[in-house]
C-alpha cells in the first residue's frame, strides 16, 4: 500500500517555539517592556480593555478609534462601558488627522492610534491637542513591538498608554501588554488568572513546527504528526485564526484571547528569552530582501516600499483586489500570510468609509520574522508571483 509522504513544512506570519530559546535564564531587560508600569494579559484585547476600564468611562464618554481595524479594539471600548465614534484612516495607511482632529468633541475621553504592521503613524501634533483637551492618547503597537519612530524613540513610549501583542512578533501562546507612560495614569487593574487547555495545544504543536522547518533528527516525525492532524486545516489563511463563520461574534469571544483573562504561566516563562535588537535586525533584512524581489513585479501593491530607520516590520503588506483568493493560494502552496482586518467591526458597516473597506478586502502580509532567512524569502517570492500569473 502506497503511504501518503508528510506534507513540507510551511512558511508562518509568526515565530514558531524554539525549545533551545528557553535554555539558561532571560536576557537583558526588554527595551519596552522591561520597566515599570507595564502590566501584561491574555491579549492586546484584554490590555486595551483594561486601559479603557482604568479611565473609568462612563455611557456618555467616546472612544476615537481608526476605520480600518480587526474589531476588537473597538469591543474592548464597548464592553469597557464607552461609546465609539471612527475618524478616517488613508489608503497607505495613515491616518487622516483633519478629520480625526474634526471628529474631536467633548465627550471624546480617547483616542487610539494604531501603528499598521509595525510602521509609525506622527502623532506628534495630535499628542498635543490631546493633552490639552484632557484626552487620553493610546498607541495601538500590536503590530508594532520593538519599532521605532524617526527620532529614535520606541513606539508606545510617547502616548498616554500604549498597547502590544507580543505573541506576533515572538511566539507565545497567548499574550499582551499594556504600558502607562504617565505617572499620574492609574495602572491598569490585574486580570484574572485562567486556564485554557488550548493554550498547551498550541504550544505543542509549534514546537512540532519549529521541528519540522529545521531539518533536524526528528523533522520527520514532527511533520508526519502535523500532517496527521490537519495543520492546514486548524491554521486557515489567517495566520493562526480558523476562517470565521458567518456571525462575526464568534471572534469577540476567544477563550484564549479573553478581555478579562491574564497572561498564561507558560507565555510567562517564554516571554523575554528573545533579544530584541535581534529580532529587529532580522526583520529588517528579510523585508528588505523580499521588497527588492518584489518590487518590480508588483509596483503600486505594496503598501510600504520604503523601510524607514528603525522599523521593525510585523511582515510585507501588499494590496490585491482578489486577496481572498490569493490566500487561499499561498496557504495550498505553503505560504501561511497575515489578514489584517478582515471582519471590521459591525458598528462600521453602515457608515461611509469606503477606503477602510478596501483595506479590509484588500491587505495581506507577507512572513519576514526573525526565524526565517534568505532562502525563505526567495521562496515566498517565487510562490508569490507565480500566484499572480495564475
Amino acid at each position: 500500500m502506497k503511504t501518503e509522504s508528510p506534507m513540507a513544512p510551511s512558511i508562518s506570519a509568526f515565530p514558531s517555539l524554539d525549545l533551545r530559546s528557553l535554555a539558561g535564564g532571560r536576557k537583558t531587560p526588554d527595551p519596552v517592556l522591561g520597566g515599570s508600569g507595564v502590566s501584561f494579559y491574555a491579549s492586546g484585547r484584554s490590555a486595551l480593555f483594561h486601559i479603557f476600564k482604568g479611565l473609568g468611562l462612563s455611557g456618555g464618554d467616546t472612544v476615537l478609534l481608526p476605520s480600518f481595524h480587526c474589531g476588537v479594539e473597538v469591543e474592548a471600548a464597548l464592553r469597557a462601558g464607552a461609546k465609539v465614534a471612527f475618524y478616517r484612516i488613508n489608503k497607505d495607511l495613515s491616518r487622516d488627522l483633519d478629520h480625526l482632529l474634526g471628529c474631536l468633541d467633548d465627550n471624546t475621553k480617547a483616542v487610539v492610534v494604531i501603528h499598521y504592521f509595525g510602521f509609525p503613524q506622527d502623532i506628534t501634533r495630535l499628542r498635543e491637542v490631546c493633552q490639552g483637551r484632557g484626552v487620553a492618547l493610546i498607541e495601538d503597537c500590536a503590530h508594532a513591538l520593538y519599532s521605532q519612530s524617526g527620532d529614535g524613540e520606541w513606539l508606545g513610549t510617547q502616548g498616554d498608554f500604549a498597547v502590544f501583542s507580543m505573541r506576533k512578533t515572538v511566539f507565545l501562546p497567548n499574550g499582551g501588554a499594556a504600558l502607562a507612560n504617565r505617572r499620574e495614569a492609574a495602572v491598569p487593574a490585574a486580570a484574572k488568572k485562567h486556564f485554557e487547555i488550548s493554550i498547551v495545544k498550541s504550544s505543542v504543536k509549534s514546537i512540532l513546527e519549529h521541528e519540522a522547518r529545521r531539518g533536524s533528527a526528528v523533522s520527520g516525525f514532527s511533520r508526519w504528526v502535523l500532517n496527521s492532524h490537519g495543520r492546514h486545516a486548524a491554521n486557515g489563511a489567517q495566520g493562526g485564526e480558523p476562517e470565521p463563520p458567518a456571525d462575526a461574534r464568534w471572534y469577540y469571544d476567544v477563550p484564549l484571547y479573553h478581555y478579562e483573562h491574564a497572561i498564561s504561566a507558560v507565555s510567562s516563562r517564554i516571554w523575554g528569552r528573545d533579544a530584541a535588537r535581534e529580532i529587529l535586525a532580522s526583520r529588517r533584512r528579510n523585508y528588505l530582501q523580499l521588497l527588492q524581489l518584489l518590487a518590480g513585479h508588483l509596483k503600486e501593491s505594496i503598501v510600504f516600499p520604503q523601510l524607514p530607520e528603525g522599523v521593525c516590520p510585523l511582515c510585507l503588506p501588499i494590496l490585491s483586489g482578489r486577496r481572498d483568493l490569493m490566500v487561499s493560494d499561498l496557504t495550498e502552496r505553503g505560504i501561511e500570510p497575515f489578514v489584517f482586518g478582515r471582519m471590521l467591526h459591525p458598528l462600521l458597516a453602515d457608515q461611509h468609509f469606503p477606503v477602510a473597506h478596501f483595506l479590509a478586502q484588500s491587505i495581506l502580509g507577507l512572513p519576514v520574522h526573525q526565524q526565517l532567512g534568505a532562502q525563505d524569502m526567495e521562496a515566498i517570492s517565487d510562490i508569490v508571483l507565480q500566484t499572480l500569473t495564475r
